[in-house]
């Protein structure tokens, strides 16, 4: 198995979510690996906030230049198949507000290209009231049946192969510092379409300590 952090069940690991959050201890649930579609190794680590409860995956994969990059994404929120949404999903941009967030509160995250990934043109028809003034100007565009369109690309994710033997299909997006994982199972084989939102962001090395009952040592 792929254990970069040489974590085991309940052992405990002390990290630095972010600036502003003092450092949390979370237990390490259970450890799974996958693959993605170029075949890179990644381990995910299911961890649970040793006061509250909180549920984080931590993420380590390597670079290109085989360095380890690390990651906590936390669930928030699961949705039944939506075509609606899926149909922008895996587009350049997307637009998402936690549900958890009482202010109106919309958060404009950029995709992150995957070396390997199928990126398609899509064409969007758009309602003539909702388009802006000079519509050209900004993209729009008039087909043969005179509706207003604009073109833009769609990837159709990463897949994920888990060793578990589930496999599912992943897009992730980047708003500054903060990331955005959409994950559903591979439409091709699944039974059922859950679609599941992660919001995260990356982790130094340093922020990270795996905690002895007499001390604490850095990992990797």
């Amino acid at each position: 198995m792929f254990n970069p952090l040489a974590l085991k069940q309940e052992d405990c690991i002390e990290i630095n979510l972010s600036e502003i959050e003092t450092k949390t201890r979370f237990i390490c649930q259970s450890i799974i690996n996958f693959t993605d579609a170029q075949q890179a190794l990644a381990c995910r680590y299911q961890l649970t906030d040793q006061n509250n409860g909180r549920e984080l995956w931590l993420e380590v994969k390597k670079d290109r230049a085989q360095n380890y990059q690390l990651f906590y994404y936390e669930k928030i929120e699961e949705m039944d198949s939506d075509p609606s949404f899926l149909a922008v999903v895996g587009t350049s941009t997307i637009k998402y507000q936690n549900p958890h967030v009482k202010e109106d509160k919309h958060t404009i995250y950029n995709r992150i290209p995957k070396k390997g990934e199928i990126v398609m043109p899509v064409k969007h028809l758009v309602e003539e009231e909702d388009l802006p003034e000079s519509p050209q100007e900004y993209g729009y565009h008039k087909d043969g049946n005179h509706n207003w369109y604009f073109m833009t690309k769609r990837s159709e994710g990463t897949l994920k192969n888990f060793d578990n033997n589930l496999q599912r299909r992943s897009w992730e997006y980047k708003h500054e510092q903060e990331r955005l994982l959409i994950e559903m199972p591979d439409h091709k084989n699944a039974v059922e379409t859950q679609i599941t939102i992660y919001e995260g962001r990356e982790i130094a090395r340093k922020n990270l300590k795996k905690v002895n009952a007499n001390q604490m040592m850095e990992l990797i």
